[in-house]
């Protein structure tokens, strides 16, 4: 199997993410991120990606009895018979092997813990609709540019017309942030970057965009400020 085929390397990054990879396969997959900056880099790419969909989503309290089997797992068996001490200097041997197995492990995972290079952006919103959830993420650059990125194909939805982003303050008229690329990432550079309390969203509009920058089709994806 080539590992080193751009889509091959996109799949296995997104499984591993995701945690579709399992026992030995996980293992082999860090240890080829050990020695490919590309299969890191795609790694890095889909921690991007799913994060903001993560952050979206909102938080869920576990059901008392997940707890209490978490619990059952972990506790110490309330009957296990006590044994005998063992010697003094036996202890302090067990000790010090625990303690270096320990580093062991630690230092073995910040060997094979790929190194991310810190990614400078801001989510902004994640747009989502009825049918899809999680549709499109707006971040904010470090130039203040707007990078808008489908987090899937969205030619349907658009159906051959334009996507066209807005960012609505309350009372106030829609502003237009630019026209977006259905299946890939769209960077752009409004005059006014979208604001807390704002909503933004996605219309569908005519070829380039709305005439005289007012929206006149449905909203197909929205979101609000985060």
């Amino acid at each position: 199997m080539n590992y080193r085929h751009p889509e091959l390397q996109d799949r296995l990054a997104a499984e591993y993410v995701l945690g579709g990879l399992r026992a030995g396969a996980r293992l082999r997959f860090i240890k080829l991120m050990r020695d490919d900056a590309g299969l890191r880099r795609a790694v890095a790419e889909w921690e991007d990606r799913l994060l903001p969909l993560a952050l979206a989503l909102p938080p869920e309290t576990p059901p008392a009895h997940v707890w209490r089997a978490i619990a059952a797992r972990i506790a110490p068996a309330a009957t296990a018979a006590r044994t005998p001490a063992p010697p003094r200097g036996l202890t302090w041997w067990r000790a010090l092997s625990a303690g270096l197995a320990t580093a062991v492990v630690v230092l073995a995972f910040l060997m094979l813990k790929p190194p991310v290079e810190p990614v400078e952006v801001r989510t902004v919103a994640v747009l989502s609709n009825d049918k899809t959830p999680g549709a499109m993420v707006v971040n904010t650059l470090p130039d203040n540019r707007l990078s808008v990125q489908p987090m899937q194909d969205l030619v349907a939805l658009a159906d051959g017309r334009a996507l066209e982003l807005w960012s609505i303050s309350p009372g106030q008229a829609p502003r237009s942030l630019g026209v977006v690329l259905p299946g890939q990432t769209t960077v752009l550079a409004p005059s006014l970057l979208p604001q807390q309390g704002d909503t933004v969203a996605i219309t569908l509009e005519p070829e380039g965009g709305a005439p005289n920058g007012i929206p006149t089709g449905p909203v197909v994806l929205s979101g609000k400020v985060i």
